[in-house]
């Protein structure tokens, strides 16, 4: 009788078992058909064993044709000589992600962002690999980089502007002095009058470098880091009465003075100054602090605020876009809060360098 009970226990289990798997099996078939991004099962050379229908639809091939290929039958000429060194860092690592191009039937080409795993399949290793294609994505780093070179080549202009401006006269009116000290045409003047002339000049230059270099960074940030150069800024801002503005930053604990802090001061600066521009408002609240390996930045007003999605594609909302393209140069994200009579509110999130 005991027998019987086990063996009719084992069978329960063993049906049990075979739903699930037929359950398992249905579900992967159901992400496998559906997915919105191309899915290819193949061996460990390459070969395909099956593929989904976006990827049928993205190269132009129908299943059939697709089956009798290979990766390197898919891949542009760059990358079709990587497909081998991918299949065995997959193999080593037990999964790997890069980057590659697919080019299609028609010789449309475009790139993709891939995934594979090695997974056993009928009982021998296989490579499941899910090509998501990234042309948008390459796209906006194309015009980010765009607006990292045209805000470098406005910074150079600048930087040039104030060295000839401010600099180079002072430099030259001393190099007037000591030519007539060298010839020595002291005939409207005297010897010491000219160097106490040259020595005020050569005072006015290296004050003048200072104040050039502490535009590009100031050394506030270099002394005593991105919290207290805040809190120093906005304290001025208060004096004036324009704008009361609450600082919190105890919980900012990077010590770090890299270019994530001189972004963030600069950011914040062109924050507050929008704000006392446009915004009509009385208050700014700024919270800084670290979270989780990231430094968190949230400034909000009680201003009018704005319609979002229109200031962005307005070329009033140029400084937005310069704001956001800022913080991704430092590999940040930026998100904007606003609605019209409820003021605005940013947060910046930026991962830390280990």
């Amino acid at each position: 009788m005991k027998n019987i009970e086990d063996k009719n226990i084992l069978i329960k289990k063993l049906e049990q078992t075979k739903e699930a798997l037929l359950l398992s099996e249905k579900k992967f078939k159901f992400l496998f058909d559906y997915s919105s991004d191309e899915i290819f099962l193949s061996d460990l050379r390459g070969n395909f064993i099956e593929v989904n229908q976006v990827a049928c639809d993205s190269l132009e091939f129908d299943k059939q044709e697709l089956l009798k290929m290979k990766f390197t039958d898919i891949k542009t000429p760059k990358y079709k000589q990587l497909v081998y060194h991918n299949i065995e860092k997959i193999k080593e690592l037990g999964k790997f992600t890069y980057e590659s191009e697919h080019v299609s039937k028609s010789g449309i080409i475009f790139p993709v962002e891939m995934k594979s795993r090695i997974i056993n399949y009928e009982e021998k290793e296989a490579i499941i690999s899910v090509a998501r294609n990234i042309s948008e994505r390459k796209e906006m780093e194309k015009e980010l980089l765009g607006t990292i070179l045209k805000t470098e080549q406005k910074e150079r202009k600048r930087f040039a502007a104030d060295l000839h401006d401010s600099l180079s006269p002072i430099l030259s009116t001393i190099k007037l002095y000591s030519d007539l000290l060298s010839k020595n045409d002291l005939k409207n003047t005297n010897k010491a009058e000219i160097i106490a002339n040259i020595e005020e000049l050569a005072d006015l230059a290296i004050s003048t470098a200072k104040e050039i270099s502490n535009n590009i960074r100031p050394n506030i940030l270099n002394d005593f880091g991105l919290a207290h150069a805040i809190s120093e800024f906005c304290s001025y801002v208060n004096d004036t009465k324009s704008l009361n503005i609450s600082v919190k930053t105890e919980e900012y604990k990077n010590t770090n003075r890299g270019i994530e802090e001189t972004v963030l001061y600069q950011t914040t600066k062109e924050l507050i100054n929008n704000t006392l521009k446009h915004s009509e408002a009385k208050n700014v609240k700024i919270e800084l602090k670290c979270i989780n390996n990231q430094i968190i930045l949230f400034y909000s007003d009680d201003g009018i605020g704005f319609d979002i999605e229109n200031k962005l594609e307005l070329s009033s909302g140029l400084g937005l876009n310069n704001i956001a393209n800022k913080i991704k140069t430092i590999k940040g994200t930026c998100d904007f809060y606003s609605k019209k009579g409820k003021g605005m509110s940013i947060l910046i999130a930026i991962k830390m360098n280990e």
